[in-house]
């Protein structure tokens, strides 16, 4: 198969002055339908999209009949057909953190969805083990937690999912905010009309094992990457944790794929990507943070070897003095393993600041570790 047979015609066409409520015949045919995209147009041009999952949280949480489709409009770029290459849907896809691509054709657009992506470049992964490509930075709850506290973390780490464990440890489920919307908020709003906010508050007090997705599909550190894949397509999941004795290790998530696949295509650059969400980043920030990201390396590149580099900023809700909260999470594939960092201040180039600082300490001691065992090695080898 070449990349051109990914593209499909079979998407959904708004206009961004709609408002939500029009979209809901939709809801229920998200989860039947094949086709799934929600494109979002002004004017006979196409301005994004909108995920799935911000539809369903806007159903949820917003008033559909007064709410503009523009509200949850994710503005996306699009790969012109004559400029298509594996390279630039995969970062495309982590760009724009969307389920599928927008390609520009001729006269019209196409998609590429990333389940029939993740599936295209399956054969990269036959030799790759799931412990080079999983992600050690993962969040636990325990069953008997509340959903309200697995919220707050999520939200504090920049993710959308925990993996609940037992009272041994053990794996037994995973929460994805998209189950606290589906399977708590939605049904108790559709249920109680008026004043949510008390309600919602009782609701997010159950516990986490009443709404977690269980049982979990597991992996070993060994399996195939190319397994993996397989089983997200057969499964229609997302995600899966990786696990050792029924001890959680790790998570694989389709970005981690998407990021070591780019990985293997840049071998001698350093090559940093960025994911916005809610954020509009100006040329400013960007040429600084591409300047500090270039003093790290300069420092630690001989100790990291090839690395890429990706920057998570996440927009929240709260200002300080016209300034935003931002969440900066900075991840790094490097020969050496992946290192992640997560901060949090006011404006972007301070919560960038205060995650790289977190990862600079964690390379460093890394580093620091790595000389000891070679200290130790050689010493060892002198009285041998």
């Amino acid at each position: 198969m070449e990349l051109v047979d990914l593209i499909r015609e079979d998407y959904y066409i708004i206009n961004a002055d709609e408002t939500l409520s029009k979209l809901f015949p939709l809801i229920e045919k998200l989860g039947k339908d094949k086709a799934h995209a929600i494109l979002v147009e002004e004017n006979g041009k196409i301005l994004g999209v909108v995920r799935e999952k911000d539809l369903v949280r806007g159903r949820a949480l917003k008033n559909p009949h007064e709410t503009k489709v523009r509200s949850l409009l994710v503005r996306t770029g699009a790969i012109p057909f004559e400029e298509l290459s594996a390279e630039k849907v995969a970062r495309r896809f982590i760009e724009d953190a969307t389920p599928f691509v927008l390609v520009k054709l001729r006269e019209k657009s196409g998609v590429i969805y990333i389940n029939d992506f993740i599936r295209f470049i399956r054969d990269y992964f036959e030799k790759i083990k799931v412990r080079e490509v999983m992600n050690e930075d993962f969040l636990a709850v325990r069953r008997f937690d509340t959903v309200a506290k697995a919220l707050s973390l999520m939200k504090k780490m920049g993710t959308d999912r925990v993996v609940v464990v037992d009272e041994h440890g053990k794996t037994i489920g995973v929460l994805t905010g998209k189950d606290v919307i589906d399977r708590v908020i939605a049904p108790r709003k559709r249920a109680r009309m008026g004043d949510f906010s008390g309600e919602k508050d009782k609701a997010l007090s159950i516990m986490v094992e009443s709404v977690m997705s269980s049982p979990p599909i597991c992996v070993k550190p060994m399996d195939s990457v190319a397994e993996v894949v397989d089983l997200m397509a057969e499964n229609r999941i997302s995600s899966v944790v990786v696990e050792r004795d029924g001890i959680p290790e790790g998570l694989v998530m389709k970005r981690d794929i998407l990021e070591y696949f780019l990985k293997l295509q840049e071998k001698k650059e350093l090559a940093i990507q960025f994911v916005l969400q809610n954020v509009e980043m100006n040329e400013f920030d960007r040429k600084a943070i591409l300047e500090d990201v270039e003093k790290f390396m300069r420092k630690f590149s001989d100790f990291l070897g090839n690395t890429n580099v990706y920057v998570y900023l996440k927009k929240q809700r709260v200002h300080y003095r016209n300034l935003p909260l931002i969440t900066a999470k900075v991840k790094v594939w490097s020969d050496r393993g992946i290192f992640i960092a997560t901060g949090e201040s006011w404006g972007i180039e301070f919560a960038f600041h205060v995650a790289l600082e977190k990862l600079e300490r964690e390379v460093q001691k890394e580093k620091e570790l790595s000389e000891e065992r070679k200290l130790e090695k050689v010493v060892y080898e002198f009285f041998e």
